[in-house]
């Protein structure tokens, strides 16, 4: 089917007139434009009676607009998306690497005769000829030897900027599709936050949701192929900017790069954004007794200490430790940081208290989301403080600073028991105190080490008794490797 005049359609005109070729400095080419995106987009929308349609463009028409979206990333595959001061369009096109010619902010001139358009789930894209292998036509890429046919590159550097919408607004799918975009005080959904973009080992596209403070929705869709795939989601709030598209009825955001996402104030609820460094012993030190909340928008920067895979702990708990000192952070579920992990956990709104006399971030319902904690690193280690049994229980009866820290004991020897379960008794030259191996331990039923031994563990209180024989102080190891 040929796409051809209308009356009362909204061109400037339809001369056939023969084109010069175009100059490659950059400069513009000496073509006249003739037709506005917006003016063959709404010729094609008229000329068809649904969508799933292949037109054929027969006339001399000539559009032109800048590149808003390239392949430079690699989440626009073999796509150039350019747009107008009227509206967007994609055009494909069967060129790798094209950015190299036709950056973002660079004008392109489009020949449109012989060029094919249609709609793939209702984004209306230009190609260079039917395909009609699938199960329904589709306006397949043009082909490379014609690119410069229809193609003509003009000046460079007109740095696009984007038409600041509300997801609302884009309910208007027809004025806003491959148009670039930008979406203000929004977040990716809590489930969607500290995640790649875009799984990067399978190579396949994933979709985030990002919620604006109204209740809105939009997915974010991100290429495996992209050079992002891998980087993490933020978890603040802010704006992204995009090229909006549509599948059917699903709403879409491509983003050319992470650029394009900056997110980095308080979330809607008040939660994320721009925090701010606190020490774990800073941490510590506000608690005065009773349970808070950490006021400010702050996080902790530290190494996970415990070892969940020997399930010695509550497996939504785990202790970080920094320079400082250390603490126990309870997660609203089961968590999956490992011992050695480089952690940063975003603390604002958090509660701290004691639970069984131990000092918690996240002690009272709801506890800490999983999604405040990232992985900066792995495989990293901290040493243990060597410390006396007679100085553990000094610490824990004056401010229990080394609570939730990594220590060390030497030349001590363990009894109580022939296996760890259970409350055992380290004792040195100095004086006795717990050794305490949770019954579900993996090492619980391993046989106790016997003689003169070095215990590696981290320092927990019980119920806070602070009398001799000092039964809160308990030190729990991660592993049998700890005894040595």
């Amino acid at each position: 089917m040929a796409l051809v005049a209308f009356t009362g359609i909204h061109f400037v005109s339809c001369r056939e007139d023969d084109f010069d070729e175009p100059p490659r400095n950059g400069a513009d080419p000496n073509l006249t434009v003739n037709m506005s995106i917006d003016s063959l987009k709404r010729m094609y929308r008229d000329s068809i009676i649904s969508f799933n349609k292949i037109i054929t463009i027969d006339s001399n028409w000539v559009i032109s607009g800048t590149v808003t979206a390239d392949d430079k990333s690699g989440n626009f595959y073999k796509t150039m998306v350019i747009e107008d001061n009227t509206a967007g369009i994609s055009i494909r096109l069967d060129q790798s690497e094209f950015h190299t010619e036709y950056p973002v902010g660079r004008r392109v001139f489009v020949k449109l005769k012989g060029l094919v358009m249609g709609d793939y789930g209702g984004l209306i894209q230009l190609g260079g000829y039917i395909d009609n292998t699938g199960t329904s036509p589709e306006a397949a890429p043009i082909p490379l030897s014609l690119v410069d046919e229809h193609l003509i590159g003009g000046v460079y550097n007109l740095n696009p900027q984007p038409s600041v919408v509300t997801i609302l607004e884009l309910s208007n799918t027809d004025k806003w599709q491959n148009r670039l975009i930008e979406i203000e005080d929004c977040e990716f959904d809590p489930a969607d936050t500290a995640q790649p973009y875009a799984d990067a080992v399978l190579l396949q596209s994933v979709n985030r949701i990002v919620n604006d403070c109204n209740g809105g929705s939009i997915i974010v869709r991100s290429s495996g192929y992209s050079s992002f795939a891998t980087k993490l989601t933020p978890t603040g709030k802010g704006s992204i900017k995009g090229i909006f598209s549509v599948y059917n009825s699903d709403l879409q955001l491509i983003i050319r790069d992470t650029t394009d996402v900056v997110m980095d104030s308080l979330r809607c609820n008040g939660a994320g954004g721009p925090a701010t460094l606190i020490s774990i012993s800073a941490v510590r030190g506000l608690y005065s007794g009773t349970t808070i909340p950490i006021n400010g928008n702050v996080y902790i920067l530290g190494v996970v200490t415990s070892d969940r895979s020997t399930s010695n702990l509550n497996g939504r708990n785990l202790f970080i430790q920094d320079a400082t000192g250390g603490i126990c952070v309870r997660f609203a579920a089961n968590h999956s940081f490992n011992l050695g992990d480089s952690l940063y956990i975003n603390i604002a709104g958090q509660s701290l208290g004691e639970f069984s006399g131990l000092l918690q971030v996240g002690t009272s319902t709801p506890n800490v989301p999983l999604a405040n904690a990232t992985v900066l690193a792995t495989g990293k280690t901290v040493s243990p403080q060597v410390v006396t049994v007679s100085q553990v229980l000094a610490n824990m009866a004056s401010n229990d600073s080394w609570e939730s820290s990594l220590l060390k004991i030497n030349n001590a020897s363990i009894s109580g028991a022939a296996t760890y379960a259970g409350s055992l008794q380290i004792t040195d030259a100095t004086g006795t105190m717990t050794l305490y191996t949770a019954s579900g331990a993996t090492f619980a039923g391993a046989a106790v080490a016997t003689g003169v031994v070095s215990i590696t563990g981290i320092l927990t209180d019980y119920n806070g008794t602070v009398t001799p024989p000092n039964t809160n102080a308990q030190l729990q190891i991660r592993n049998t490797t700890d005894v040595q």
